[in-house]
């Protein structure tokens, strides 16, 4: 499994270097994709709604999502504790395109992150989860492709952060108190 893990993490790494363009936009999606994700949030948290209960229903959504990041980001300090995986230029070598990084690179923590969000936001709304899931999978190839991950890594990634979003909907209902509280306050407080 890992003679195919590296196979396959030379093959989409070796793709680095052979385009400006290509490099540079893997580079971008690398290292700023979540930001990205943290606008989709935005939108969902102040896009037009037509009712009070929709407006209710995507911030609850965009609550669930957090939790879920923020689990599945949890989740991957426990991994990382217990199993230490080196980067991939630690060990072999690779056309790196980011700045080396001393966290382990099993599971990736912007894999697990995006598809966290990705997988809560499609619980929430069919259309904006898939492209959000289609971004993550973008996301985890940059990382490859940049060098600061084999590819396990990125699916280990994708299962911790579905993973995370399946434990933070089967705690919905207990969770409801709290986002509710949240949301009251926000809307006292800030009513926006």
């Amino acid at each position: 499994m890992l003679d195919a893990d590296l196979t396959l993490f030379h093959l989409i790494n070796g793709l680095a270097g052979k385009s400006a363009v290509l490099d540079t936009a893997m580079v971008c999606i690398a290292k700023y994709g979540p930001l990205l994700f943290a606008l989709i949030l935005l939108r969902t948290w102040f896009g037009t709604s037509d009712t009070p209960e929709a407006k209710m229903a995507n911030r609850t959504a965009v609550m669930l999502a957090i939790f879920s990041a923020m689990i599945g980001l949890g989740m991957n300090q426990l991994v990382g504790h217990l199993y230490f995986r080196p980067r991939p230029y630690a060990e072999h070598t690779v056309s790196l395109l980011l700045d080396r990084s001393p966290d382990p690179s099993f599971p990736s923590d912007h894999s697990t992150g995006g598809f966290s969000l990705a997988s809560s936001l499609f619980l929430a709304d069919k259309k904006t989860g898939a492209l959000s899931l289609g971004f993550a999978a973008v996301l985890a190839f940059s990382r490859v492709y940049a060098g600061a991950h084999y590819p396990l890594d990125v699916v280990g990634g994708a299962v911790t952060g579905i993973l995370a979003t399946a434990l933070v909907n089967a705690s919905s209902k207990r969770l409801e108190p709290a986002t509710r509280l949240v949301l009251k306050v926000w809307d006292k407080k800030l009513r926006f």
